[in-house]
């Protein structure tokens, strides 16, 4: 099954609350795509940020098994999609995987906050916008 892979920096706030809010909402099954997520500057193992387990936990998704990857030219060439949460991550990756620039998008027309280091608020408005941009791809891929 092709995948469709969520992409930020760290790859232990935004990107995992995304990858678990597209299974959450049921788009592995509306899509027919495997969601999955990956770091841009990350060591690979590093668990989810309590407060982006509990954010997203507030919205239907338990990533609370997630650990952190770094995202690998092998994981961007057999993507399908690969989705952003800022201009400047889809600026780097398309740097990176100039032949991959077709499948590349951002969540959102603007940045996601990185919530990190913020309180459970902050975690909370980046899960609300990320839910938001999840739900609208669903839309977009399902129909």
């Amino acid at each position: 099954m092709e995948q469709i892979i969520f992409i930020c920096t760290g790859n232990t706030c935004r990107s995992p609350m995304a990858e678990g809010l597209f299974r959450a909402h049921g788009g592995e099954e509306k899509t027919g795509l495997t969601a999955a997520s990956a770091g841009l500057f990350t060591r690979d193992g590093t668990p989810a940020s309590q407060y982006a387990v509990t954010a997203a936990g507030e919205l239907g998704a338990d990533i609370a098994a997630h650990r952190s990857r770094m995202l690998t030219a092998g994981m961007a060439e057999g993507a399908r999609y690969l989705v952003c949460m800022t201009g400047a991550h889809y600026d780097r990756l398309c740097e990176l995987f100039p032949q991959e620039q077709d499948k590349i998008f951002t969540l959102l027309p603007e940045d996601v906050d990185d919530p990190f280091g913020g309180d459970l608020a902050a975690y909370r408005r980046a899960a609300d916008e990320i839910d938001k941009g999840v739900r609208d791809i669903i839309a977009r891929l399902e129909a």
